[in-house]
């Protein structure tokens, strides 16, 4: 009876291992000094997977339902507005909470009164993999990762392979184009996701305590947080450095007591979650462009009145323009903003780009060449439309480039 009453609810249990699927949990507030958020509705112990062995665990189970329903989960046209949860990692600020906030506005815009739009950000709803079992599941309607979804579908680490995306536009002629529309295929059919568009993480920049890094040698020996994200470990053991996955909720505390020496995230979202306040150097590498993956369950999505498919749709769309176009600015005034706190330098990128052969080769092993040359000739198409522009002083940098497609600048010798 327990068991049924748990799925009447939404909530699904293994009879073999007692696995529970993660539930919403209730909205929190962030502490940033690293300790455990707090609920403003219900508190308990981070709810984990575990043997379904006492009715205590089953009255866990029932409260976590129980909440989740106070906190709007679910509904549809039929019984009121459509709630869509949204769940991300990112902290107030970040690139998921601008992109996040964003889509809901669009969304409610065309669809006032019917589709509620309810952002969690922080890891309120949990941790990636937590909230893609809910999409699988459906316990989640709506999940924003970034480098974690290449765990799943391995073949979007091709956008972890390094100084392959040159710029904003390049990215998206890539998205926009072929691979775009394969790599959303692959996630439909083999996956039972839909990608709604293509969002930003963004550039990232490598963050330190113990030296500048201006070449590979430099990462020797550094413990390095990366996500959990395979084609990104490699890349870090590659330059020589000592990666160490772990959940983003967990770096800043893991960078301000010294288990890890530094880690590599975007800008803003580093900021965002003031990783900046314990590192002590800031090193401008711009080594790897992610994207943000918007995501739905496929059966959920293909449930809704097709007007509302193609609404949410395009919001997603436009709602990856404004992020590559406000990020663009944002990276920009961050870089300029810190003001020797981290220290700032740039990377020699040709010692880079040198040192990361194998983890191409890597790639192409799996998946073959093709998309790769794809990708690096869509990167030539600007500089070849244009043969009046002046040379640039950086050997692959492309010219006559609308500014706001640009990774976050390089400062000059000596600018903090």
């Amino acid at each position: 009876m327990m068991v049924k009453m748990l799925r009447r609810t939404g909530a699904v249990v293994d009879s073999g291992s007692g696995y529970a699927a993660t539930l919403p949990r209730p909205t929190a507030s962030v502490d940033r000094s690293g300790s455990a958020p707090r609920c403003r509705r219900a508190c308990w112990s981070e709810f984990r997977p575990a043997g379904f062995r006492s009715l205590p665990f089953v009255g866990a189970v029932l409260l976590t339902v129980a909440v989740a329903s106070a906190c709007g989960g679910g509904g549809g046209e039929a019984d009121g507005p459509l709630v869509i949860r949204v769940g991300h990692v990112g902290f107030p600020g970040s690139p998921f909470d601008h992109a996040s906030r964003r889509f809901e506005e669009l969304v409610e815009q065309r669809f006032p009164g019917r589709v509620d739009i309810r952002v969690f950000g922080a890891s309120q709803l949990g941790e990636d993999k937590e909230m893609l079992e809910g999409l699988r599941l459906g316990t989640l309607e709506m999940h924003v990762p970034s480098s974690v979804l290449h765990s799943v579908a391995p073949e979007f680490g091709l956008f972890d392979l390094p100084f392959l995306i040159r710029d904003r536009a390049h990215f998206e002629r890539i998205a926009d184009g072929e691979i775009g529309r394969e790599l959303a295929r692959i996630l439909e059919e083999e996956h039972g996701v839909t990608l709604l568009a293509f969002w930003e993480n963004g550039f990232r920049v490598i963050t330190n305590s113990v030296r500048p890094i201006v070449t590979p040698a430099d990462l020797d020996g550094i413990r390095l947080r990366t996500p959990k994200d395979p084609e990104r470990m490699r890349l870090f053991e590659t330059l020589g450095a000592s990666p160490a996955s772990m959940s983003f909720g967990e770096v800043f505390t893991a960078l301000r007591q010294g288990v890890v020496d530094g880690q590599e995230n975007p800008l803003a979202q580093l900021t965002a979650a003031r990783f900046h306040e314990v590192q002590r150097y800031l090193s401008v590498s711009n080594h790897v462009y992610t994207p943000a993956y918007p995501l739905v369950r496929t059966a959920w999505f293909e449930g809704l009145a097709p007007d509302l498919r193609d609404g949410l749709r395009e919001a997603a769309v436009e709602t990856g323009r404004f992020a590559r176009e406000f990020l663009a600015e944002e990276d920009a005034r961050l870089l300029a903003g810190f003001d020797g706190e981290p220290e700032v330098n740039e990377v020699d990128r040709p010692a880079f780009e040198a040192a990361v052969g194998p983890v191409f080769d890597h790639y192409r092993e799996r998946f073959g060449g093709e998309w790769i040359e794809t990708a690096r000739a869509l990167g030539q198409v600007v500089e070849d439309s244009e043969p009046d522009s002046e040379p640039d002083s950086e050997p692959d940098s492309e010219t006559g480039r609308d500014p706001a497609s640009e990774p976050p600048p390089s400062p000059k010798s000596g600018e903090r």
